[in-house]
């Protein structure tokens, strides 16, 4: 169990411990720190003890740069988005306000990794815990190129984390892994240029709870609204910190996207509900639809991203799941629109919260640079009808572009033709359509040598290729019974 440090010594002594050691370090060269910060109640912390430590610092003093980043996965709870960016707002006022050479940004995914890129775009089944697709790609990587860019800029970069000891076991063990002995700094897990630096490691989080509590941060938020969050968040009823007798309990909850399918049953929207935050109920409702389609096998395609046909069972007795299918993404994107304009509409009705947003806002869950993407995507799939400007307009109610008119791939009776044709010499529609579609892409380009590893990608997933596979098997089955 953690040692409660401020309880044994004193939160002044503990927290000029802390400020020293910041102050030490940051006068000690001249590498920039990059300050990763969720809002949680650690990088909390983490940020207000920096804050705190250099502005104690004389001006003349505070000569490096100080970055604070945190990452938006475009799909965070709404709330918690809105919180972050207030938050973030106020650390660059007043860090220009106080000569404070600190600077906080939020970093997002490029358009074509984000959640919804991939998994209505080109049909990533949504993440379980054996497949997490999700968690590099929304989070750490939008950090890691800007550490990389930092670092390209300067050399060298420390890296500030809100990460504890007492945590849990696997993270103090993470913390000893990388520690150098003797020093302060600590090898970072994958970039040799970068090294971390956890000013509050050796707290307990009742040690972060009481630094917390019934303080306002450097920047002006109150944190006890911060304690508020966690209780609005949590469907549990145990308090990181009991602080009063009668307060109402409340839970340890985790901030992270609305749309998780990794854990098996949401908590964090889940607790918002059940703390009058009513307006989430079509994300939840989304949320649910989104890990019970997964297992739908008329929404997945039989092969997988590359094109290759698989079996699973010891007997191999059926095609594994591959990418949802262009039906399921359509029927995902509909969805995912009636449930945006669902939630706004709730939110305009929705109740004054400590962290309610803007009613007048309307807040798209997925953004128009993403639509354009998935849109793309279809197309080259094979959605010669244009499908989603249709969806778009019927939901939202507006045209998908301004002055946007609508042009199939080919006239209706064209398509007709080649479905009847397709059909007499028993070719899948869904191929010719897809190697018409790279072709078409590739028209007047001089340099189509991946033209060839796509045609193949489209070929192997075809009927030919299974039955091909099915003879493959049988003979090496009876050569097996043979040698036998």
């Amino acid at each position: 169990m953690a040692k409660n440090l401020i309880q044994e010594y004193g939160k002044d002594i503990v927290l000029n411990e802390i400020y020293n050691e910041i102050q030490e370090l940051y006068l000690s060269d001249t590498r920039p720190w990059v300050i990763g910060y969720s809002g949680g109640k650690d990088s909390t912390l983490t940020a207000m003890v920096v804050f705190e430590a250099i502005r104690q610092l004389p001006i003349e003093k505070r000569t490096k740069n100080i970055h604070i980043v945190s990452s938006d996965t475009m799909v965070e709870n709404p709330l918690i988005i809105h919180y972050l960016e207030q938050n973030m707002d106020l650390m660059n006022q007043f860090s220009k306000s106080s000569h404070l050479p600190i600077e906080s940004k939020l970093v997002k995914p490029l358009v074509t990794e984000t959640f919804w890129s991939l998994l209505l775009g080109k049909g990533y089944p949504s993440p379980r815990q054996t497949f997490r697709w999700c968690t590099h790609r929304l989070k750490i990587k939008p950090i890691d190129v800007y550490i990389d860019e930092v670092a390209d800029t300067h050399g060298s970069v420390v890296v500030v984390l809100g990460v504890r000891n007492a945590e849990s076991n696997s993270r103090k063990n993470s913390i000893t892994k990388h520690t150098i002995d003797g020093k302060i700094l600590k090898s970072h897990e994958t970039n040799k240029r970068a090294f971390t630096y956890a000013p509050i490691e050796h707290l307990s989080t009742d040690d972060v709870w009481a630094c917390l509590l019934n303080t306002t941060s450097p920047w002006g938020f109150d944190n006890n609204l911060l304690l508020s969050l966690y209780r609005d968040a949590s469907d549990e009823s145990e308090c990181p910190v009991q602080q009063d007798v009668n307060a109402p309990s409340c839970g340890q909850s985790r901030f992270g996207c609305w749309v998780c399918t990794v854990v098996s049953k949401d908590k964090s929207l889940s607790g918002f509900i059940q703390n009058d935050y009513d307006e989430l109920r079509p994300l939840l409702k989304f949320r649910n639809f989104l890990a019970e389609i997964r297992e739908d096998h008329e929404y997945r395609n039989n092969y997988r991203m590359n094109g290759a046909i698989y079996y699973v069972g010891t007997e191999k007795e059926r095609r594994g799941l591959g990418p949802f299918s262009l039906e399921g993404r359509i029927k995902l994107t509909r969805s995912l629109l009636e449930t945006e304009v669902a939630f706004n509409k709730m939110l305009k009705q929705a109740e004054d919260h400590k962290f309610s947003i803007d009613r007048e806002q309307y807040f798209e869950l997925v953004t128009r640079d993403e639509l354009q993407y998935i849109r793309s995507q279809w197309i080259e799939n094979g959605d010669w009808e244009d499908t989603l400007p249709k969806i778009y307009e019927e939901i939202i109610g507006k045209p998908f572009y301004s002055g946007y008119i609508n042009q199939p791939f080919i006239s209706p009776s064209d398509y007709n033709t080649l479905e009847s044709i397709c059909e007499n010499e028993n070719v899948d529609i869904d191929v010719i359509k897809a190697l018409i579609t790279v072709e078409n892409k590739y028209l007047g380009v001089k340099m189509r040598n991946d033209i060839y590893n796509k045609i193949d990608k489209i070929l192997n997933r075809d009927i030919v290729h299974e039955e091909l596979h099915e003879i493959y098997r049988r003979i090496n089955n009876e050569t097996d019974t043979n040698n036998n």
